[in-house]
């Protein structure tokens, strides 16, 4: 039978999955570096920059490394803002995960054991860091290993929030899972559920992060990771917790159960229900031989808890019940299916929401074709205060055409798929990965954010930016970018009457008083993708 991951919010008062890995981390931790089964190894399999880990004493100048032909092969593999996000992350999490097992076993503990998952988009009380994991000492006094002190830096600021607690538009789920497509684009419609078409390096893409990679991914790590400098973020990598950082996120306990999590919103997103007239390949894995056998140009490399070195690709990571992998989540079923833009279209002409459902799912969905620009801002945006607004006009004759296919002004044009609309942030830049907004479209003048859910497009976090733009990062100096479907604000707009030629786009800091003039973004545009 399949090993099975476990919510952590749900464990039983009397479990003891949480103590023995804490057990197990400690154990894992006296484990040299050199020891690729080490707590220090597999953390820096995800990244590594030696003088942060001096400088938060994980190593000394003096710490023995492996040789620098073993460090090419297994560490600083993480994926990021390419499509092979999710199937690196899996064979990661897995392969820590047999590791722990191991290490709990040889400690007494059970045979079985698995890495629980933090379902933060369940209810407000898990949106908690699960308690486990705040406490220094465990109740005989001992150290509780689950607990890092780094978690919010060498410093800590009179700010921090404690408990940590996760906004909700930041692991807002339904918008995520409601993407049809695995693979997205760089040209400015959908950046698809699990990303864009990249090598391994990812160097001469433009950065785009994928849906899920943007929503949760990113915000979990800064919201608990922090780097909120009193009124501004900070720049230096050792006030940065853990979790904001990639070259630190997996030496915090908690990135284990974060990516679980990940791992299972992909589930969930391949059991979505295809409805009648979607393409084949919607809510399904590529078949693209290139993501199936690649990367060609660096192998992902695991080690086995014997510590010989392994490696996969994509294909190996598709069945988590298969050999190998072996295990199952207690709930990943499918969540009920969002409310569609055609569905509210018809249902706003008086059709009943069964009926209007059953004509949604009755038309006939083709794949995407490709963007067309709708209209862009004027320039370079820096967020350089807790609110930031830069209009984005749109051009006359495309927005007429997307008025168009908007019409529902009777049933039998409502009836029909309209073109998506895409609001896209290109050339987003920091030099910290600290740092968070949340990106709203036409909010009323002085109106509360929070207050406006049906305004809100999305959230992007700056974790993994700094890296990217540095002339030597994964895309040049490109930064990243992010696409967000805002169609149902834009149709909202049309049937009021109130799509007029510009959008207003309101970014939002997370933490107030977190501006920073050296956060930018290079463009601000909307695109309309027809189907």
């Amino acid at each position: 039978m399949p090993h099975v991951r476990r919510n952590v919010w749900t464990l039983p008062a009397d479990d003891k999955t949480l103590e023995w890995y804490g057990k197990a981390v400690g154990a894992l931790k006296q484990r040299p570096i050199t020891d690729p089964t080490s707590w220090w190894s597999l953390g820096a399999i995800h990244g590594i920059d030696v003088d942060i880990w001096q400088g938060f004493n994980f190593i000394s100048a003096t710490t023995p490394l492996p040789p620098v032909s073993m460090q090419n092969t297994l560490w600083r593999q993480c994926q990021h803002m390419t499509w092979y996000f999710l199937p690196w992350h899996r064979g990661f999490v897995s392969a820590f995960e047999q590791i722990v097992r191991d290490a709990v076993t040889k400690l007494g503990g059970p045979d079985d054991w698995t890495i629980p998952y933090w379902d933060y988009s369940d209810t407000d009380e898990a949106r908690e860091l699960p308690r486990a994991f705040a406490k220094p000492t465990l109740p005989d006094g001992s150290p509780n290993f689950l607990h890092v002190k780094q978690r919010y830096g060498a410093v800590q600021f009179p700010n921090v929030q404690n408990p940590i607690k996760l906004d909700p538009r930041a692991v807002a789920v339904a918008a995520t899972l409601a993407e049809n497509f695995f693979e997205g684009t760089a040209d400015g419609g959908s950046a698809g559920f699990g990303g864009v078409k990249t090598p391994f390096s990812h160097g001469d893409s433009d950065g785009t992060f994928g849906v899920l990679e943007t929503t949760p991914h990113g915000g979990v790590h800064v919201l608990v990771g922090g780097g909120f400098r009193g009124n501004q973020l900070s720049q230096n990598p050792l006030e940065l917790g853990l979790m904001t950082n990639p070259d630190t996120a997996a030496l915090d306990p908690i990135f284990w159960l974060h990516h679980a999590n990940i791992d299972r919103l992909w589930n969930v997103w391949l059991r979505q229900i295809r409805r009648p007239g979607m393409p084949a390949d919607a809510f399904k894995n590529p078949t693209d031989t290139d993501w199936l056998e690649g990367p060609s140009d660096r192998k992902f490399v695991m080690p086995g808890i014997d510590g010989v070195l392994h490696k996969y690709n994509a294909q190996d990571m598709l069945d988590t019940k298969a050999p190998g992998l072996d295990y199952v989540y207690d709930d990943d079923a499918v969540a009920p299916p969002p409310v569609t833009t055609l569905s509210a279209r018809l249902e706003s002409l008086g059709v009943a929401p069964a009926r209007a459902s059953e004509l949604a799912g009755a038309v006939t969905m083709a794949p995407p074709k490709p963007a067309e620009l709708l209209g862009a801002n004027a320039g370079t945006v820096r967020i350089d205060s807790d609110v930031v607004e830069s209009p984005v006009r749109l051009d006359e004759g495309q927005r007429q055409r997307l008025s168009a296919s908007l019409q529902a002004n009777n049933l039998a044009a409502a009836a029909k798929q309209p073109d998506h609309v895409y609001l896209r942030l290109e050339n987003i830049k920091s030099p910290t990965d600290a740092g968070m907004f949340y990106v709203y479209v036409n909010l009323p003048q002085g109106a509360d954010p929070e207050q406006h859910p049906d305004h809100l497009a999305g959230t992007v976090s700056m974790f993994g930016v700094s890296k990217a733009s540095k002339p030597q990062g994964p895309t040049g100096g490109n930064g990243a970018s992010a696409s967000f479907d805002i169609t149902p604000i834009v149709d909202r707009l049309h049937t009021q009457s109130a799509l007029g030629n510009e959008l207003k786009v309101q970014l939002v800091s997370a933490v107030p008083g977190t501006g920073s003039g050296d956060v930018s973004i290079g463009r601000i545009s909307v695109y309309r993708q027809g189907h």
